[in-house]
C-alpha cells in the first residue's frame, strides 16, 4: 500500500488523475484495517439484557404489529389442517368431577387468564384458541388473522364455591367490550370479546348480562355469545404466563382475590 502511495506522489501532472484513482482506493483499504468496528457496543446503547430466569426467546411477545413485521403470522396456513368439520365441533373435553366449563375471549389471553385465576372457586385455567376453522391451529396460525380463533381462557370452576355470574363479572371487568377485533394495542380477530356457553343456563345468563352491562355504556357492545366450539390448548410458554413471569420475569399474583393492577405483558 505504501508503494501504491510512493509511486502517485512521484508522477507527473498528466497522470494526476491515474494517481488519484489508485490513492483513493488504497485510502479506502487502510480505513478497514486502521479503523475496524467496534466489536462491542458502548455500555449506554446496550439493550436491556433479559433476567437470568427468562424462558426462550418465544415466550416474549410483542405488540402484534411488531411480530408481523418480523415474519410471524404471514405464511398461510397448511390446506391440509383445514378441517372445519372438526374445529367448529363442540368441545369435547370433561371437566372435573364437580366441575363446570367457561370459555372466555377478551383480548391477549395472558392478562385474562390472571383475573380468572385470582377469582375463588376458580380450580383450573388454560388458555387457548376456539372458533376457528382449522384444526390444531399455532399461535403463528392463528396469528394470520386467516383462522377466524379467537383467544380465550377456558375455566374450570367449581359451581358450589362461584357462580357463572361471578365469572361474568370478571370477564366484563377486564376489557372494553366495545372495541371490535381490539383491545388495546393489540388488533385483530383473535382479540375479538366474547362468551362461549357450554349450557342453556350460562347462554341465558350471558344475556341478561350483556344487556345490564349495555346500560351502563354509551357505546354499543360488540361481545358475540356463541355456543363453545372445540379447544385447542395454546403452546406451553403461554398458559399461566403472568404468574410464570411474563415478558421481563416479575411474577404477578394468581392468590385468590388479589386485586393487584395486571401488567399485560408482564
Amino acid at each position: 500500500m505504501l508503494n501504491s502511495v510512493a509511486i502517485a506522489a512521484s508522477s507527473s501532472s498528466s497522470s494526476s488523475s491515474a494517481s488519484l484513482s489508485l490513492l483513493i482506493p488504497s485510502i479506502s483499504l487502510s480505513r478497514t484495517f486502521l479503523f475496524p468496528l467496534p466489536s462491542r457496543l458502548p455500555s449506554a446503547s446496550k439493550p436491556r439484557p433479559f433476567p437470568t430466569t427468562a424462558r426462550p426467546i418465544s415466550s416474549y411477545r410483542p405488540p402484534m404489529n411488531i411480530l408481523n413485521k418480523l415474519g410471524f403470522g404471514t405464511r398461510a396456513p397448511d390446506p391440509s389442517s383445514m378441517d372445519s368439520s372438526i374445529a367448529q365441533g363442540p368441545d369435547d373435553d370433561v371437566p372435573a368431577p364437580g366441575q363446570q366449563f367457561a370459555q372466555f375471549g377478551a383480548g391477549c389471553f395472558w392478562g385474562v387468564e390472571l383475573a380468572f385465576q385470582r377469582v375463588p372457586g376458580v380450580t383450573k385455567t388454560e388458555v387457548g384458541y376456539t372458533q376457528g376453522f382449522l384444526h390444531k391451529p399455532t399461535y403463528e396460525d392463528v396469528c394470520t388473522g386467516t383462522t377466524n380463533h379467537s383467544e380465550v381462557v377456558r375455566v374450570q370452576y367449581d359451581p358450589q364455591k362461584c357462580s357463572y355470574d361471578a365469572l361474568l363479572d370478571a370477564f366484563w371487568a377486564r376489557h372494553d367490550p366495545t372495541t371490535p377485533n381490539r383491545q388495546g394495542n393489540d388488533v385483530g380477530t383473535q382479540y375479538r370479546s366474547g362468551i362461549y356457553y357450554y349450557t342453556p343456563e350460562q347462554e341465558k345468563a350471558a344475556k341478561e348480562s350483556m344487556e345490564k352491562q349495555q346500560k351502563l355504556l354509551n357505546r354499543k357492545i360488540v361481545t358475540e355469545i356463541l355456543p363453545a366450539k372445540k379447544f385447542y390448548r395454546a403452546e406451553e410458554y403461554h398458559q399461566q404466563y403472568l404468574e410464570k413471569g411474563g415478558r421481563f420475569g416479575f411474577k404477578q399474583s394468581a392468590t385468590k382475590g388479589c386485586n393487584d393492577p395486571i401488567r399485560c405483558y408482564g
